[in-house]
């Protein structure tokens, strides 16, 4: 998958999660929908964590800093649940700040990838922890912990604006 083909789902999917986090009035964003355990807001954390955690690859290794990060180290069931819980006590405004920020980031970051970067082994993608990778390419995982995980949080956020 080239460059621009990773950049056309990631706004496709991103928008989509974007309009669902709006049906959602404020004062509903910290609380639990019926029959699901976690919170619009927490949501919206686990997503800024994340976009977060890819540009802090990218950005490791082009300057040739290890990308062997916290949630290599401990699995990303683990991430998961550090996240759910750090989002519990962070207030909604800020975390919906922190939303399009990121993910203004992530779009940066990826734009100074090359098609080459997102499909071979050389590059950028040279200096990106094989934990991260698991014989991947660049391009799908960047895939599965984005536009290939906002769909994931969309039952979620459609409940909590019909409730």
């Amino acid at each position: 998958m080239s460059r621009d083909e990773v950049m056309e789902r990631l706004q496709f999917t991103r928008i989509r999660f974007d309009r669902r986090v709006a049906a959602i009035p404020i004062e509903k964003m910290d609380v639990l929908p019926q029959a699901r355990t976690h919170t619009p807001k927490q949501v919206v954390a686990h997503i800024n964590a994340y976009e977060a955690l890819i540009v802090e690859r990218l950005q490791a290794a082009r300057t040739g800093n290890t990308t062997a990060l916290f949630r290599d180290q401990v699995g990303w069931q683990e991430f998961n649940e550090q996240v759910w819980a750090d989002s519990v006590d962070t207030p909604v405004h800020e975390v919906l700040e922190q939303s399009p920020r990121v993910f203004k980031e992530l779009v940066h970051e990826l734009m100074m990838l090359t098609d080459s970067d997102m499909l071979d082994d050389t590059g950028i993608m040279a200096q990106i922890d094989p934990a991260w990778l698991q014989g991947r390419t660049l391009a799908q995982v960047i895939g599965v912990d984005a536009f290939e995980h906002y769909p994931m949080h969309y039952d979620e956020l459609d409940l909590a604006a019909a409730q």
